[in-house]
């Protein structure tokens, strides 16, 4: 009896072990085409003149985890492999890979950041126009439910943004200029 219980327990924890939730790296069913959109958002260019909906290639970094404090980086979809950019419409990103991918610790749902940018760049950080996603919470499929579900899209992203950094040079000749103005206000 002791063995039927203690196998029993084994193969649930390595059925459990299983169920993790998923989804796919896409907002396609989204339509929200508010740039302050807090669900069901797109993605946006702002070029001074206001946002816009994107329509050209960006790339993109997926961080996802069972709570907002354990964010880890699911997937970055940058260069050539960004060719599902756009592919539903203005501002919408498809993993052409197909592939969907789990959350460790997640169930039900899962929290999420995306960051985005433009250009050559094979980072957020060097880019020079970038954008970031708040942390937000998605429902995720969970194909070990009872019944089981299908990965989900990203139903519940908010709006984000690209726009441009500026360069560091930009802030030091403002600061030099400010610097200036100041002696010259002095000696007179």
């Amino acid at each position: 009896m002791k063995k039927l219980l203690t196998t029993g327990l084994l193969v649930g924890l390595a059925v459990s072990a299983l169920a993790q939730g998923q989804i796919n790296l896409d907002n396609n069913l989204n339509t929200s085409t508010s740039p302050t959109a807090t669900s069901g958002g797109l993605f946006f260019l702002d070029n001074g003149s206001g946002p816009a909906l994107i329509t050209v290639d960006f790339n993109a970094s997926f961080y996802g985890g069972s709570d907002a404090a354990s964010l880890v980086l699911l997937k970055t979809i940058a260069g050539a492999n960004a060719a599902g950019v756009n592919a539903f419409g203005p501002g919408t990103f498809t993993d052409l890979s197909g592939n969907f991918v789990s959350i460790p610790g997640a169930l039900t749902s899962g929290f999420f950041r995306i960051d985005a940018w433009l250009g050559a760049s094979s980072d957020y950080q060097n880019a020079t126009t970038r954008g970031q996603s708040a942390v937000f919470s998605n429902p995720l499929g969970n194909p070990q439910a009872t019944p089981p579900g299908t990965p989900t899209d990203f139903t519940s992203m908010p709006a984000v943004i690209l726009t441009a950094v500026p360069e560091p040079s930009t802030f030091a000749l403002a600061g030099l200029g400010a610097a200036a103005l100041l002696i010259f206000r002095r000696r007179k």
